[in-house]
């Protein structure tokens, strides 16, 4: 004997639950996915700032390091050049 099948109200529901539910686990999956892109992007867009910051930092140290007061710092520093109008103070134990 052979047996139809009838789309009862029944059958129709349940289907559509089905659905629903499979609807609902798909949004819950990608929303989790772009929850942890969106936290991937911040910690990223941290990050750039932060290396913008630093590349600024070491453009000034580059301008810095072409000037003249530079080159006194630097000679008094660690040269112990002094200019002709100076006074050395040499402190030895």
């Amino acid at each position: 004997m052979k047996r139809k099948l009838k789309a009862t109200p029944r059958f129709i529901m349940l289907l559509t639950l089905i659905c629903l539910i499979f609807a609902g686990a798909v949004i819950l999956s990608q929303q989790a996915k772009l929850n942890e892109i969106a936290a991937k992007q911040a910690a990223l867009d941290e990050q750039y700032a932060a290396l913008q910051a630093e590349e600024q930092r070491l453009e000034y140290m580059i301008e810095y390091a072409k000037s003249d007061e530079y080159r006194v710092q630097y000679a008094r520093e660690k040269l112990g050049l002094v200019l002709p109008d100076d006074i050395k103070f040499d402190i030895t134990d």
